[in-house]
């Protein structure tokens, strides 16, 4: 009996701690792990990480983002820039920070994170169980949608971008998703002009192309149905469609040519402005670690 009624208050002050994190999760105030470019504040709660040159890399990939609309060229991009992005050293704490070289998952993290957006989530993962070997096996890390988030509050802290801009990041996530059979793809390199842009008008699934001769020349070709033992829909060279669209693309673009090169100079502009920005921040960094280093020899 004692045992029972011990057992039955362990679950019950359980289920009431579990509440307890729930309720204040529920109020934005429980204070879960943040990514980077956010910390805790003592006084004011969630708030930007006062480290400018973090909120720069940061922003440097929203930035690129929206230019470039693809995150893979976007971690191309700041990456042949040779920029770094900060990982914490010290775990989940953020007050040590190692720079090493931008990678994929640094871009398709900040692009994801609602917390960018000035969104508190809480609850983004889920548990499953599992029988395995006639034994219950429970795995962690899931995540959910965001719409089955446990929390999701809107405008609880300053963002690095709005809501809308986040939405619209995802819609563009979500269509540049390779192999999926709607949605126009982004270039994922190769000469050819219509990369990801063509569907057979027989079996609907999107033209592949390949490279062919000493002087490789592209070939589309569908082969949506050779996976079932059938022949291919279609299949032909590349060059003679590619000259036709390029000539029809120059056609159209050419009375605002004059228009595109003044854009295109002033975001060649902007982009050099943002690398010498974070050319400084990175001086300034180094400048800073210098002069404590030369205080600790000093002492």
């Amino acid at each position: 009996m004692k045992g029972s009624i011990s057992e039955f208050e362990l679950n019950i002050l359980r289920t009431r701690m579990y509440e307890a994190v729930r309720s204040k999760a529920r109020r934005g105030e429980l204070r879960i792990g943040v990514p980077i470019g956010y910390i805790w504040h003592r006084e004011i709660g969630l708030g930007l990480d006062p480290d400018a040159r973090v909120q720069e890399a940061v922003r440097q990939i929203f930035s690129r983002f929206r230019q470039l609309g693809s995150a893979r060229q976007t971690h191309l991009t700041l990456h042949r820039e040779g920029m770094h992005f900060p990982r914490p050293s010290d775990g989940r704490k953020l007050t040590a920070l190692d720079w090493t070289p931008i990678r994929y998952r640094n871009v398709i993290s900040v692009l994801k994170n609602p917390f960018y957006a000035g969104a508190y989530a809480y609850g983004k993962s889920k548990s499953r169980t599992a029988v395995v070997d006639g034994r219950a096996h429970k795995t962690y890390g899931h995540l959910r949608p965001l719409d089955e988030y446990d929390v999701l509050l809107k405008d609880h802290h300053e963002g690095y971008i709005d809501w809308g801009i986040y939405e619209r990041n995802q819609k563009q996530l979500a269509i540049n998703a390779y192999g999926q059979p709607d949605g126009t793809k982004s270039g994922r390199g190769g000469r050819s002009l219509l990369i990801g842009l063509m569907t057979c008008g027989r079996c609907g699934h999107r033209l592949r192309v390949a490279y062919r001769g000493r002087y490789p020349y592209p070939v589309y070709q569908c082969i949506g149905r050779t996976a079932h033992g059938l022949p291919r829909c279609m299949c032909f060279g590349g060059q003679r469609v590619d000259t036709a669209i390029a000539r029809e693309l120059m056609r159209v673009v050419e009375p605002i040519a004059i228009q595109a090169a003044l854009v295109a100079e002033r975001t060649h502009m902007e982009t050099q402005r943002e690398q010498r920005r974070i050319l400084e921040l990175d001086l300034q960094q180094a400048r800073y670690e210098a002069s404590l280093a030369a205080q600790r020899q000093s002492r």
